[in-house]
């Protein structure tokens, strides 16, 4: 069994998909107009690489707080919206031109990504991707609790999460260099519009770069 790992956020797609979800969610009143603004600023940073381990998990620990009391059913059915209309147009062709390629000789795709599950789970759905890790929300009772369900997956928290996959003969695409160590536990190792770090990194190693 091979298995290939995609990351989300601007490797099958060219944007930052929990950013463009921002103006839905305010929209539909999930979140506030200050709210939308902080999450937006987070954001960024974290595109100009200004953002820490801690400041990341520091505001996913927000986000989550601020989804305490929402359904968890509304939630998903408005992200499933959001993402099979909007998706379309920001899919990176190159990327999604490996994944389709991988889907057709049968192997297994895992879509890992530091975003929450609800988007995570949206795009596998519309990617055709079965299994998926994601940062979780808790859960109960069929609403969000306000707290996380264990760590950001991001860095080393992706890489134990998925740690129940052989990685022996695997593909990983990551634009990322935060994604760095999870690329090198693959036998083949794609940087997608890589980071600054990650292409310098990847052309010290021979990896393979898809624009």
């Amino acid at each position: 069994m091979t298995y290939v790992f995609f990351d989300l956020d601007k490797t099958l797609i060219k944007v930052q998909s929990q950013r463009l979800l921002l103006k839905t969610l305010y929209k539909r009143k999930f979140i506030s107009f200050l709210d939308l603004w902080r999450i937006r600023l987070f954001f960024f940073m974290y595109q100009l690489h200004l953002v820490s381990h801690k400041n990341l998990s520091s505001t996913y620990a927000y986000i989550a707080q601020i989804m305490k009391g929402v359904d968890v059913a509304k939630l998903q059915k408005a992200v499933r919206a959001f993402v099979f209309t909007e998706f379309a147009a920001v899919r990176n062709y190159p990327a999604v031109i490996e994944l389709e390629k991988h889907i057709s000789t049968g192997k297994d795709i895992v879509l890992c990504s530091s975003a929450f599950e609800p988007i995570v789970e949206a795009a596998a759905l519309f990617f055709n991707i079965p299994q998926y890790t994601a940062t979780k929300l808790e859960i109960k009772n069929g609403v969000y609790t306000g707290r996380l369900q264990g760590l950001p997956n991001y860095g080393e928290e992706k890489i134990r999460n998925l740690n129940v996959f052989d990685f022996n003969g695997s593909f990983a695409y990551s634009d990322h260099h935060s994604d760095i160590p999870l690329i090198m536990k693959a036998t083949y190792r794609y940087a997608v519009s890589p980071t600054r770090q990650l292409r310098e990194y990847a052309k010290e190693h021979g990896w393979f770069i898809i624009e």
